[in-house]
């Protein structure tokens, strides 16, 4: 989105450590489905009801680095019609990409996904 761009001043080495935490976050959950020898096995890891593990992997490593990398390029503000400018915020990324995605394909988000 066009509210991402490198903050000023921003050097290469932080926006690095933010994708090596990142990477570490995706190896750790690849890791954890990898004990998985079949698709039934595989969605069971991916319950987390099932396997608190998957849970933890999720609120605890891979989302805090994406907020941190998503975070980083953030304007402080965005443009606004009504307003003149709003706050900018990571879950407002959130938000701008699911109703890119929902205009996209043409239906709510909830709806694409089984249970919900």
């Amino acid at each position: 989105p066009a509210s991402l761009q490198p903050g000023p001043g921003r050097c290469c080495s932080a926006t690095r450590s933010l994708l090596v935490a990142l990477s570490a976050a995706v190896d750790k959950i690849i890791a954890h489905f990898s004990a998985a020898r079949n698709l039934v096995q595989k969605a069971q890891l991916g319950d987390s009801r099932l396997s608190p593990d998957v849970g933890y992997l999720l609120l605890h490593t891979l989302c805090p680095a994406l907020y941190a990398l998503v975070e980083d390029g953030l304007k402080p503000f965005q443009k606004d019609v009504i307003t003149g400018q709003r706050k900018n915020s990571p879950w407002s990324v959130v938000e701008a990409s699911v109703k890119t995605a929902h205009a996209a394909v043409g239906r709510p988000a909830q709806s694409r996904f089984p249970g919900s």
